[in-house]
């Protein structure tokens, strides 16, 4: 393989490279902002269900008696596809409310009661989809909590799209950047090269000038003169020898 032909691989392979590592850098901060901001859409959600639960609660409802609550989760879930369900359960872990209404009365997953301790958004995985959930409270302190189940086959889905945009445009600014390479790579190679292929022409005697390529060529016109010099002197004393052997 020529020196050209390495360069131009080495410099290829590079921008190649570089360009695909900052492709899947974003690649990663696209699908975590994805995660984040699923999150906030969510919490926000929960906030709003748990701010209106407490509201009721502080004016002596019980949590049965907010009928109000079952058509505003069955709009919250119609609203958006990616919700699969939303629940509202006591203290005991008994769903009270629930978009699906197959469930109501029916007791919830035991670690949704027992993340009712923490005051904060949590999140479960269950089976394949994630639950988001939060407690509201009443006079007493903790009366129960809410979850929302939501699909991860639409951030699935979000993040095919976005790998797919992004190899399709990786692919093409690997191409441009190869081609921007390789040009860059030709030119170089020409730039380091020209001096001592000029020199190599000069010293095979083809007639080459030195013109301003720099201390090289002039060397090589220096080293081409001392050459006939040494070989007609050389000539010339082959010439005396000669002359004294015809003369003997």
């Amino acid at each position: 393989m020529t020196f050209v032909s390495r360069l131009i691989l080495v410099a290829v392979l590079s921008v190649s490279a570089a360009v695909i590592a900052v492709a899947a850098i974003a690649f990663t901060a696209s699908d975590k902002v994805g995660e984040e901001i699923e999150r906030a859409r969510v919490a926000n959600l929960l906030g709003t269900l748990r701010a209106s639960t407490e509201a009721n609660l502080s004016i002596g409802l019980l949590l049965d008696q907010i009928s109000l609550l079952q058509p505003r989760i069955e709009r919250e879930k119609a609203s958006d596809p990616s919700i699969l369900a939303i629940d509202i359960f006591n203290g005991a872990g008994r769903a009270i409310y629930s978009t699906d209404r197959s469930v109501i009365g029916e007791e919830v997953a035991p670690d949704w009661v027992r993340r009712l301790s923490t005051d904060e958004v949590w999140t479960a995985a269950e089976r394949g989809d994630t639950v988001f959930g939060t407690r509201f409270e009443n006079d007493l302190g903790v009366a129960g909590g809410i979850s929302v189940t939501v699909s991860d086959e639409a951030r699935s889905s979000r993040a095919d799209r976005l790998g797919l945009d992004l190899i399709s445009r990786t692919a093409i600014l690997i191409l441009a950047a190869a081609l921007a390479a390789t040009l860059a790579a030709v030119a170089f190679a020409y730039v380091m090269t020209r001096p001592f292929d000029r020199a190599a022409r000069i010293l095979s005697g083809e007639g080459v000038t030195s013109n301003d390529d720099g201390a090289l060529t002039q060397l090589a016109d220096d080293t081409l003169k001392s050459w006939r010099d040494a070989e007609a002197r050389v000539d010339r004393g082959l010439g005396q020898l000669g002359a004294l052997d015809d003369a003997a």
